[in-house]
């Protein structure tokens, strides 16, 4: 093959997905450059909320954010916290969410009157901040070209090039074969993130990856090859014992 997979792979998840569904308008606020502040904020305390959760839940408990008026990180640090973790109740493991948006707002005020911005190494440091929140937090809020790796990434990884080893591997070594391949731009990783996540919750599932529909399946060596090499085959058997990221669906 004359392409590499994931470049390839990214033209055909462009093409296809000529709109980012099935959550058009949040991947479209989350991929637009030069947000707002309220746009910031929302896409930031998305990134926490959307943990272990999907997105219905999380826009439900956004909609009480709104309706409570505490829509800014000020506010968010103001607020008292069982008041807090009511609002975000819809969005499940509201105790610990509350605790991580009070911790992310800290970080977000303590640089808002500064010329520069957060470091990955001071978001990880927040409590509930896990690389792949880091990652998302940088892209979508500071618009910086940094490569995403979460569950549904492995999981394509690991079906496309036909190799177990990416349910696995290190979050930088994978980082390190997108930046490879992809140009080195925050609009392109943040497209190439949500595009893979898309494809995942349509065709490419945990359970029950629909192959046979996959437009993909000229170059995915799982769609092409697990039907009469065991060897791949496998692949399907340890995504489905592969232990859940701290980040589900967004």
């Amino acid at each position: 093959m004359s392409k590499k997979l994931i470049s390839e792979a990214y033209e055909q998840l462009t093409r296809h997905y000529t709109r980012l569904d099935p959550h058009a308008e949040t991947w479209n606020l989350w991929i637009k450059a030069n947000k707002s502040l309220s746009e910031t904020y929302e896409v930031a305390i998305g990134t926490v909320l959307v943990q272990n959760t999907n997105w219905r839940n999380v826009n439900n408990a956004i909609a009480n954010l709104r309706r409570a008026n505490i829509f800014s990180f000020k506010k968010i640090q103001k607020i008292n916290l069982k008041k807090l973790e009511e609002l975000v109740k819809p969005a499940g493991f509201y105790t610990q969410k509350a605790l991580y948006l009070k911790s992310l707002s800290k970080i977000f005020l303590t640089y808002s009157n500064r010329d520069d911005l957060p470091s990955r190494q001071d978001l990880l440091a927040c409590k509930g901040i896990g690389k792949e929140t880091a990652d998302s937090i940088l892209v979508y809020c500071f618009q910086k070209p940094v490569p995403i790796v979460g569950t549904y990434t492995r999981r394509f990884f690991a079906r496309l090039h036909g190799d177990v080893i990416y349910l696995r591997m290190k979050y930088e070594d994978i980082q390190q074969e997108i930046n490879k391949e992809l140009e080195t731009n925050f609009e392109v990783f943040g497209r190439f993130h949500a595009l893979v996540v898309v494809h995942g919750q349509n065709l490419c599932q945990k359970n029950d990856p629909k192959c046979t529909q996959c437009f993909l399946s000229e170059y995915c060596m799982y769609g092409k090859n697990h039907l009469n090499n065991p060897k791949i085959a496998q692949i399907q058997i340890k995504i489905v014992q592969s232990p859940k990221s701290k980040r589900n669906t967004r």
